[in-house]
C-alpha cells in the first residue's frame, strides 16, 4: 500500500511538472544559481584573503581573475535564463489562475525597466505571494517565504549597486587605494546575498506552482 501511494505521488509530481512550461527552465535556473553561488563563495574568500593576507593573495591573483570572468559569464547566462523562467512562470500562472493580474510580458517589464522596476519587482513577488496565500495548506507557508524575501532582496540589490559605484569610482581615482580591497569584499558579500535570495525565490516559487498544478490534475 505504501509503495503504491509513493508511486502514485511520484506520478502526480511528474504529470504536474510536465504540464508546466516553467518546469524545465526552472530546474536549469536553480542549477545555474547553485553554480553561481559556488563561484561567489570562492570569489568572496579570495577577496577576504586580499584583505588579510595580501602576499598570499598575490599568488592566487590570476585564479581570482579567472573566477571573475567565469562568474560574469554565468551571471549573464543566469539573467537570461531567469527572464525566460519568469516569462514561462507567468504563462503558467495565467493558465492555473483565472484572471491572474500580471501577464508574462508585464512580469519581464517589471524586472527590466529602470525606475519602474523599483516598484515592479516587489509588485510581481507580492502578487504571487497573495495569490497563493489564499490557497491555504502548504501554500500559505510558501507564500510567506516569498514575501519574506522581498525586503532582503531590495536591501542587497541597493547596497550592491551603491558599493559597486563607490568601488569603481575609487579605483578610477586611485588604483593604489588601500581601502579598495575592503570595498570589493563587501561588494562580493552583497552579490552573494543576491544570488542566495534569487535561488531561494526560484525554488520556492517553482515548488508552489508545481504543487498547484498537481492539485489541479489530481
Amino acid at each position: 500500500m505504501l509503495a503504491d501511494y509513493t508511486l502514485e505521488n511520484q506520478m502526480n509530481n511528474f504529470n504536474a511538472a510536465s504540464s508546466l512550461k516553467s518546469a524545465g527552465v526552472g530546474r536549469l535556473l536553480v542549477r545555474l544559481l547553485w553554480v553561481l553561488l559556488g563561484f561567489g563563495i570562492a570569489s568572496t574568500l579570495l577577496s577576504l584573503l586580499q584583505v588579510i593576507a595580501q602576499p598570499l593573495y598575490q599568488l592566487l591573483a590570476s585564479l581570482d581573475a579567472l573566477i571573475s570572468i567565469v562568474t560574469l559569464l554565468f551571471s549573464l547566462t543566469s539573467i537570461i535564463v531567469f527572464m525566460i523562467w519568469l516569462y514561462r512562470l507567468h504563462a503558467d500562472l495565467r493558465n492555473l489562475f483565472k484572471e491572474y493580474p500580471i501577464t508574462p510580458g508585464g512580469a519581464i517589464a517589471r524586472f527590466l525597466i529602470p525606475i519602474y522596476s523599483l516598484w515592479g519587482i516587489a509588485n510581481t513577488l507580492s502578487t504571487f505571494a497573495d495569490r497563493f496565500k489564499v490557497e491555504g495548506d502548504d501554500f500559505t507557508r510558501l507564500s510567506e517565504q516569498v514575501r519574506s524575501l522581498i525586503s532582503p532582496l531590495y536591501g542587497f540589490m541597493i547596497g550592491s549597486n551603491v558599493l559597486n559605484r563607490i568601488a569603481f569610482q575609487e579605483a578610477a581615482k586611485n588604483p593604489q587605494d588601500k581601502f579598495l580591497p575592503f570595498w570589493f569584499l563587501f561588494s562580493c558579500i552583497l552579490g552573494l546575498g543576491i544570488t542566495a535570495i534569487l535561488l531561494q525565490l526560484a525554488k520556492t516559487m517553482q515548488t508552489a506552482i508545481t504543487q498547484k498544478a498537481k492539485r489541479a490534475i489530481s
